[in-house]
């Protein structure tokens, strides 16, 4: 019987509401803000980790059925959705809804990219796992073989139809949360936080943060000394993990506090819904310009707002079967009763 963590809820939880608040950052259009760097540094690798960290057992194919329908029905529900309101808030819509779809699936970023790319990345670790296994070599080589061909042909071929870089550069943290969790596991310390490892990160991130940019541009030193093509792409994947190391560390210092962080905890427990509601809530809200020019107000209310309603439309789709299911991809469980009785 593998121990419930109650940190990881209310990391899964912070993940949630980063991404609540850089979508809100982003809305605004400072996408050279610190706070918006710093977000988009590490946030989606953590949400991936995390997504390995809480899979490090799965070893048959069973799992992908579940995750199918867990991942890929609201990934394609999503779309309809999004296309109906797009057609409501502007009055019309240039493309049929077929097409829409097609376009959606080519370039997964006009969607829940995530859910579609986590569904893959899944599929590839159960492939590499049972590889591993058959061959009878150590899982950590199978998947770095993975990882590193996969990251390839994005590097050199530039693919990146179906969300292909997606599904390719996120498999690395997905792979590395569950080596983590495993060999966490081994040493029988999930719940012990590792001090030099927080210091260390908590010292390095900062430092990476000021020269790190987006959309895989060069860090900015670069205007000083060019250290070649590849390294800002290993810049970019060693700030995820760095920034990810320390949020995680973090939270295990304060385990055994984390009934104080419960409002996390009971987000954590929805993240889907929330990240499948708030792309809605934000474009209906962000309709109305209700805080002007005051942006931090704006962006610290508009987030609270957002996130609000997504959490309480999530728990209200658990109560149902339908909306359950198109939103978060399970029929409610006793586990769902658990969440709604929080």
């Amino acid at each position: 019987m593998i121990k419930r963590l109650g940190y990881i809820d209310c990391l899964k939880g912070f993940a949630i509401f980063l991404v609540v608040l850089g979508h809100v950052v982003q809305n605004y259009n400072l996408m050279d803000s610190w706070i918006f760097r710093i977000i988009y540094s590490f946030h989606m690798p953590l949400f991936m980790f995390m997504s390995g960290y809480v899979c490090f057992r799965k070893y048959d194919w069973t799992i992908i059925k579940k995750r199918g329908i867990q991942l890929l029905i609201p990934f394609f529900s999503y779309i309809p959705v999004k296309y109906g309101l797009d057609i409501l808030l502007t009055g019309n819509q240039n493309i049929s809804l077929l097409e829409y779809i097609c376009r959606v699936v080519y370039h997964p970023d006009g969607g829940l990219w995530f859910l579609w790319a986590l569904f893959f990345i899944t599929v590839l670790f159960i492939a590499s796992r049972r590889i591993a296994r058959k061959i009878n070599l150590p899982e950590w080589i199978v998947f770095a073989a993975v990882a590193g061909l996969l990251n390839g042909i994005v590097i050199f071929g530039n693919v990146r139809q179906f969300g292909f870089h997606w599904i390719a550069w996120y498999f690395i943290y997905f792979c590395a949360g569950v080596m983590w969790r495993t060999w966490n596991e081994n040493k029988n310390d999930t719940r012990k936080f590792d001090f030099r490892l927080l210091i260390s990160c908590a010292i390095v991130f900062p430092v990476m943060v000021y020269f790190f940019r987006m959309h895989n541009e060069p860090p900015t030193f670069y205007q000083w000394i060019n250290l070649g093509r590849l390294f800002p792409v290993v810049y970019r994947l060693v700030i995820g993990m760095v920034g990810t190391m320390l949020v995680y560390e973090l939270f295990k210092l304060y385990n055994k506090q984390t009934e104080r962080l419960h409002f996390l905890s009971k987000m954590g427990g929805v993240t889907l819904g929330i990240y499948y509601i708030h792309f809605l809530v934000l474009q209906i809200v962000f309709t109305w310009p209700i805080f002007g020019n005051a942006i931090v107000v704006g962006i610290c209310l508009y987030t609270i707002i957002v996130s609000i309603i997504s959490y309480a439309l999530s728990r209200a789709c658990l109560r149902y079967r339908i909306p359950a299911l198109l939103v978060m991809g399970k029929w409610p469980d006793r586990t769902d009763r658990a969440i709604l009785a929080r």
